[in-house]
């Protein structure tokens, strides 16, 4: 479980075919909390579980062929920056809102407005994806907790404060860029919940 705090932008420095995966390799510049092989981290919000680790900055992990399709983790190539966080404890604040890591579907940079401090991102997804969002509801977008607003039907806006256009790789993002979108966990509770007693 994680929060959508980006906790450092890791560089990936390679990747390697494994036994049915693929193996990424990244480097951070903060050290990485409590390293212990099989621990879950996430990678541009993919849950991913760590095979090894290099001295206190450096860890693989392994990636399955459906998360390659199913999240933009099948675009990234070495050199490219990602957004790296690590598992929630018990002991600390929750800052951003409940990520499982698990992303929903991919959706896509539709505008990209910087004036001053002032950063808005408006981002375009599947339509079938539109019951699970609501206006200042939380999403996680590329691993990054944000709010959405402007709501419709297949595209809604977030702000980015300028701490997190420093401090995550929402920075690099283009126009058509694809970003990796998780909604509300509690969302999906409740629909499952509510066609059950329906049914």
């Amino acid at each position: 479980m994680f929060s959508g705090i980006v906790y450092d932008v890791g560089r990936l420095k390679s990747i390697r075919q494994g036994s049915g995966v693929k193996v990424l390799t990244i480097a951070l510049s903060k050290e990485i909390l409590k390293p212990e092989k099989g621990m879950s981290i996430a990678i541009n919000g993919a849950c991913l579980t760590a095979v090894s680790f290099k001295g206190v900055k450096e860890f693989s992990a392994d990636v399955t062929e459906e998360t390659l399709e199913k999240t933009v983790l099948k675009t990234v190539k070495p050199g490219d920056e990602v957004n790296v966080e690590f598992p929630l404890t018990l002991n600390k604040f929750l800052s951003g809102h409940l990520v499982q890591g698990h992303v929903d579907c991919t959706g896509k940079a539709a505008r990209v407005e910087k004036a001053g401090d002032k950063i808005i991102l408006t981002i375009s997804y599947p339509e079938e994806f539109g019951k699970y969002i609501i206006e200042k509801g939380s999403v996680t977008v590329s691993g990054i907790s944000l709010t959405a607003y402007n709501v419709k039907k297949n595209s809604f806006d977030v702000s980015i404060i300028p701490e997190t256009w420093k401090s995550t790789i929402v920075k690099n993002l283009k126009r058509g860029d694809e970003v990796n979108l998780e909604f509300d966990v509690i969302g999906k509770y409740v629909e499952k919940f509510i066609n059950q007693k329906a049914k």
